[in-house]
């Protein structure tokens, strides 16, 4: 494992295509009025590249834009980890889809959560009808991203250096809207500026097919659909939470990227929950229309885990489950990259289920190096209970994880053990314990919009995105791509680091 590079020495580190004049360069670059030249060029030239987001203010219309955060530099990534991460990422794709086939799995799963969870119970039981039904469209799409910390393990006076999965994300997978492609371009300019121009890939990897992941798999769905059904110009409906969208920019980027690679062909509708209750149909065929056009894909552009629908909110979903819409996400994947499978999956036995092919050995033995020690708490056996009092009087040593996604729910130090004292066992199965990390430290500049720039310790998430088209039938592949990864940063003494909720920044990785 190298030294711990800095970004102080980023400028003097020697690096190969690295320019003669860096060492002089790092005196430049850290006067503060130099550093102030550099924040204030970066934003322009944010600006001119479409990272941008409405502002809090006036979420509601397009007139007004700020930056997304981001540092001013890349922050330095051992190589090892994140050629690991990238190696794992095929695997990892493979598991959760796989997991999704598999739905005596998720009963087994979700036994001790469906008494609690509304949620999980109305989607186990539309899945069920479904398959009882019989699948009209084996075809779903599965948008991924797994987020890894590089844990420091103290082995006595000795520092080990391991990849670890923080967590994996399906459906609308935050930062694929060709953000990574972007902040790497605005990195090249900041170092360029600095001194050190054109790096090679293997130290700033440019990132370049997290363009349009996204879209081109979108693209082959839809073409999927259209090989099978005769229906004139069917549609893409993505539906959004809400049209005042704090990332109204971004969500539409995909649709952008949608007419490009479709060369305007296809027509892309936006569409809110109630209008999906109004105006949503199912034909006795089991085609899915919206307004009388059939819809060839449905793409959810946010996560419905622990969202409790009206009686006819459900019987709206169950329509579009059952319908031969090809959907991003499915309930199926839904359902299978919850924190409680996450955890499940680290138990003995678990991964190897869904790899029992000899063959893909090294799969499950890849995908079981990237895993944190997690613990279920449904139980109310010993084992249960050690770690139970174990995180009431040590809560530090852990994190405490609802089975929600959308970053910012967790519960940390005292909260953990607040929680834990005042939770019955049976409550307690909404919540699964995760070993709390020790991420690695670096040091770099954080640009936010307003506020003034900071420079401190921080912590680097590392996402690796997985785009496939998946047959639930056969278990076959229709089209894969792994487009790319998502780095975002927050301050060392921060929790949560959310892009959303003005902890984290957007990064790319400077790999040393």
């Amino acid at each position: 494992m190298p030294n711990v590079i800095c970004v102080e020495n980023i400028f003097t580190t020697n690096v190969t295509g690295a320019n003669e004049t860096a060492n002089s360069a790092a005196k430049v670059v850290f006067d503060e009025e130099n550093v102030q030249t550099l924040v204030e060029d970066a934003i322009d030239y944010a600006h001119n590249v479409f990272l941008i987001v409405r502002t809090q203010e006036r979420k509601d219309i397009s007139d007004y834009a700020q930056i997304v955060p981001f540092t001013l530099f890349p922050s330095p990534y051992p190589r090892e980890m994140f050629k690991e991460a990238i190696d794992v990422a095929k695997a990892m794709s493979l598991l959760y889809f796989r997991v999704s086939r598999d739905f005596e799995f998720l009963k087994m799963v979700y036994k001790d959560v469906l008494e609690l969870d509304e949620s999980i119970r109305n989607y186990m039981n539309i899945c069920e009808e479904v398959l009882n039904e019989g699948i009209k469209q084996p075809f779903s799409i599965y948008l991924q991203r797994a987020d890894y910390y590089v844990h420091v393990r103290e082995d006595g006076a000795e520092k080990k250096y391991e990849l670890k999965q923080i967590e994996v994300n399906g459906g609308p997978v935050g930062g694929a809207n060709g953000i990574p492609p972007r902040i790497t371009k605005l990195h090249e300019r900041t170092l360029s500026k600095a001194g050190i121009p054109n790096l090679p890939e293997d130290v700033l990897p440019k990132n370049p097919n997290a363009k349009a992941g996204a879209a081109e798999a979108v693209v082959h769905a839809w073409r999927l659909y259209k090989q099978k059904f005769t229906h004139p110009d069917p549609i893409i409906v993505f539906l959004v939470l809400k049209d005042n969208s704090y990332w109204h920019f971004l969500k539409r980027y995909d649709e952008y990227e949608i007419e490009q690679i479709a060369k305007n062909k296809i027509k892309v509708v936006y569409v809110t929950w109630p209008e999906c209750i109004r105006d949503l149909t199912m034909d006795d065929d089991f085609t899915l229309r919206l307004k009388g056009q059939a819809v060839a894909v449905f793409y959810i552009n946010y996560s419905i885990t622990g969202v409790i629908f009206s009686a006819k909110s459900i019987e709206t979903y169950k329509i579009i489950e059952r319908s031969t819409a090809i959907k991003s996400l499915s309930l199926f994947y839904e359902l299978s990259v919850s924190k409680k499978v996450q955890q499940i999956l680290s138990l003995p036995g678990m991964v190897e289920r869904f790899f029992p092919d000899p063959k893909e050995a090294p799969m499950v033995d890849a995908i079981r190096k990237t895993f944190a020690r997690m613990w279920g708490l449904e139980d109310d056996d010993l084992e249960t209970r050690e770690i139970v009092a174990d995180a009431i009087a040590h809560p530090e040593r852990y994190v405490m994880k609802p089975n929600r996604e959308g970053g910012g729910k967790n519960f940390w130090d005292q909260e953990i053990a607040d929680n834990l004292r005042t939770l019955a066992p049976k409550e307690r199965a909404a919540y699964i314990l995760m070993e709390k990390l020790n991420p690695l430290t670096v040091k770099n500049y954080l640009v936010w919009p307003f506020k003034e720039v900071v420079y401190d310790d921080v912590v680097v998430e590392l996402g690796v995105y997985t785009f496939m088209v998946g047959n639930m039938q056969d278990g076959t592949m229709s089209h894969y791509a792994q487009p790319g990864h998502l780095a975002r940063t927050k301050l060392a003494t921060s929790n949560e680091g959310g892009i959303s909720s003005g902890t984290g920044t957007f990064d790319s990785v400077y790999l040393h």
